[in-house]
């Protein structure tokens, strides 16, 4: 049976057909653009008369801006609302605008026809507050973000003033996570703190995120902030005192706060009978809550299989914690094979993944992975460091044609940016990139190149002259290197000469081997494999005066984990982690699972290769 009244094939392609041009907008906009810039066709002219406040950019006497009105009003609700709304402006062809500076005004225009804003540390504040006032989200979000990256320890206490003053709560929380962070460079000699408001200082202290690790010093910062200005704000020293936790002052706290306060009178004055009843009564309003700081540990990281959580470990004390991965969703799409992984100054720790252009920082204090801005090659085989601000990716190969690539990729993290420096001189594929003091050394079996920064070019200095390669580190202002089994060599970068020292204690059983600084001691981490998919680590420390290797005495046992891992070292937070008990075993059985065991049998080739920071095959220039 037919169904009547269906449109035929032909008759579904006939009729009317809506066409589209994709560079509509963006032309009309730049004709727009050329109108206002050339002063033609304009409906409204926009009087600007600044403040003379501390976010303007000095003497500025005003300016006129010929604009259109449908342009502003489709770019900021505040002029929608001024032009259509029926308001008094409405109908004028000129309005005046206060309390925004002609630079910033000029950038917003521009903005509204272009779509594009120039920020600098110059005008990132004025623009914020002219964008706040004209509902004008993107720069406000621009600004923040600006703001945000070029955060430092001397500026954060003017960002947290200047969100505070603009009630930006998102500012205003990055500034103290900031302040938080670096707490430990910032409460003896930081004077920008003392110009907080006591609002502004109990935020600071009430944080339990301080990276400090002593309340003691907290203690010390607030009576800083006090001496500051001792007169005005003496009277609110037990308000202030409220915010230390007195319960983490231990049995001599009471003579250290007496000690501390001896000469000052004036403070002793309105808090002395407080304070003896916070240290009698060991009273804290948090329920002891320490600040994260007091609980920070300094633990060697294993980076194994990217779909598992990386472990981090204590040899000293046997404790062991699971750190998340940020990339198991990206080897479910094979987007991703190994890792490399660097530590910077301020213990972030930063990976790249392979052979994908994925990089990423861990935020130990909330135990998250961001993801930065896409790099500029796809590599196999590279490696990453940390140097001044910069991060480093090089050597290796391009992962479609095999070349190796003399490449340099450089990334600004204050910027956000990604460049290319200077190339390297020789192809690098087995090797470690190593930061000391200033320079960056790449090290590998045939060659040592040096990287400095400041002339942005390579030089050649004395190599390892070895059959083969393995690991390096630096310790106690030398870079140490293990390369022809057991052989340990060390570079003095003063001398610029290599010698050997004792070698490593391994045989013939010995699966694997890392080398890594670790509470300023050179650690070697070896691994046997007893049973598949299950290591026995060992640990030993370098004894500089004896020249010799010492068993620390502790062992993981059986460790459920990748038999190629490689190691770092960073502080983290154990109270923000994971137990990783579940990767160790000490049962023998071999029937015996984990939910930490690896399967392998759903993986290519390419996945089961070593997992280190650089591969190690052969390096063929």
């Amino acid at each position: 049976m037919f169904q009547k009244g269906m449109a035929s094939v032909h008759d579904l392609f006939s009729g009317p057909e809506e066409l589209e041009d994709e560079n509509h907008a963006r032309s009309l906009l730049k004709e727009l653009k050329v109108l206002y810039d050339s002063e033609q066709l304009f409906d409204v002219i926009i009087e600007v008369i600044p403040s003379f406040d501390r976010y303007s950019f000095g003497p500025d006497r005003g300016k006129l801006f010929r604009c259109n009105r449908n342009v502003l009003a489709a770019a900021s609700p505040y002029f929608k609302s001024m032009f259509t709304g029926g308001l008094y402006e409405s109908k004028q062809k000129q309005v005046t605008i206060h309390d925004v500076d002609t630079e910033s005004m000029a950038l917003i225009i521009d903005y509204c026809y272009t779509g594009k804003v120039t920020v600098s540390e110059s005008n990132v504040q004025p623009l914020y507050a002219a964008a706040n006032m004209l509902q004008l989200e993107y720069i406000r979000q621009a600004c923040i973000s600006f703001m945000t990256r070029r955060m430092d320890l001397s500026n954060c206490a003017g960002i947290l003033k200047f969100a505070d003053a603009f009630d930006s709560q998102e500012l205003k929380s990055k500034a103290l996570a900031f302040i938080a962070r670096n707490f430990r460079h910032l409460y003896q000699n930081n004077e920008e703190l003392m110009d907080l408001n006591l609002n502004q200082i109990k935020e600071v202290l009430l944080l339990s995120n301080l990276d400090v690790e002593s309340e003691r010093k907290v203690f010390f910062f607030a009576v800083r902030w006090i001496e500051s200005n001792v007169e005005e704000r003496s009277v609110c020293s037990p308000e202030v005192f409220k915010c230390i936790r007195w319960h983490s002052f231990g049995d001599d706290g009471k003579e250290y706060v007496e000690e501390l306060l001896r000469s000052k009178s004036l403070i002793r004055k309105h808090c002395q009978d407080f304070i003896e009843d916070m240290l009698t009564a060991k009273f804290d309003n948090l329920e002891g809550t320490k600040r994260i700081g007091m609980l920070a540990e300094e633990m060697v990281i294993f980076f194994g299989h990217p779909k598992e959580p990386f472990l981090c470990y204590n040899p000293y004390f046997g404790h062991v914690f699971a750190m998340p991965s940020p990339l198991n969703t990206l080897t479910h799409s094979r987007n991703c094979t190994s890792s490399a992984v660097c530590v910077s100054t301020d213990n972030d720790l930063y990976l790249a993944a392979q052979p994908s252009k994925q990089l990423w920082v861990y935020n130990a204090v909330i135990n998250t992975w961001q993801q930065l801005p896409d790099r500029l090659l796809a590599r196999d085989g590279m490696d990453i460091g940390y140097l001044n601000g910069f991060i480093y990716i090089m050597g290796g190969r391009d992962p479609f044609t095999g070349v190796k690539i003399k490449d340099v990729e450089c990334y600004n993290i204050r910027k956000n940016q990604w460049k290319l420096v200077a190339e390297l001189p020789h192809t690098l594929y087995a090797f470690e990139l190593i930061a000391l003091d200033g320079y960056l050394y790449a090290v590998s079996s045939k060659r040592m190149l040096r990287f400095d920064p400041d002339r942005n070019c390579w030089v050649n200095c004395a190599s390892l002259k070895c059959n083969e390669f393995r690991e390096a580190c630096v310790f106690n202002g030398e870079i140490y290197c293990i390369c022809d089994m057991p052989v340990v060599k060390v570079y003095n970068p003063a001398s610029g000469e290599w010698r050997r020292i004792c070698d490593i204690p391994v045989d013939g059983n010995t699966e694997h081997v890392q080398i890594v600084t670790c509470n300023n001691k050179c650690l070697l981490i070896t691994t046997t494999t007893p049973q598949w998919k299950r290591n026995r680590i060992t640990v030993h420390e370098y004894d500089i005066k004896c020249d010799e290797w010492v068993s620390v005495g502790t062992m993981l046992g059986l460790l459920h984990y990748d038999s190629h891992f490689i190691c770092l070292s960073a502080l983290v937070y154990p109270c923000n982690l994971q137990t990783g008990k579940n990767f160790l075993s000490e049962d023998l059985d071999v029937h015996s699972e984990s939910s930490g065991n690896w399967d392998f049998e759903d993986l290519s080739d390419d996945d089961s290769e070593s997992y280190s920071s650089s591969s190690l095959s052969e390096d063929r220039d």
